[in-house]
């Protein structure tokens, strides 16, 4: 399922977050950011679309600039 396909990657994302540094409250709220651009682009397409593909790839694209930037973030503190 298609649920499936969005989940799994955001808790492997999480989980390795997790192993690799705390979790910051501002990687939670990248991480919450993610797994609401994934369910709108879920919203928007009924089935998997190349259109839906584009749109669940920006959301990554903006997760590791989030990362990126709430790590720097981090190193600053």
């Amino acid at each position: 399922m298609r649920v499936r396909f969005i989940f799994a990657p955001l808790m492997s994302l999480l989980f390795l977050s997790a192993c690799q540094s705390p979790m910051t409250p501002e990687l939670k709220q990248c991480a919450q950011q993610q797994y609401q651009c994934e369910q709108s682009c879920s919203a928007t397409s009924t089935n998997a679309t190349m259109a839906q593909d584009l749109c669940i790839n920006q959301c990554i694209d903006e997760m590791n600039a989030c990362k990126a930037q709430a790590d720097a973030l981090n190193q600053v503190k």
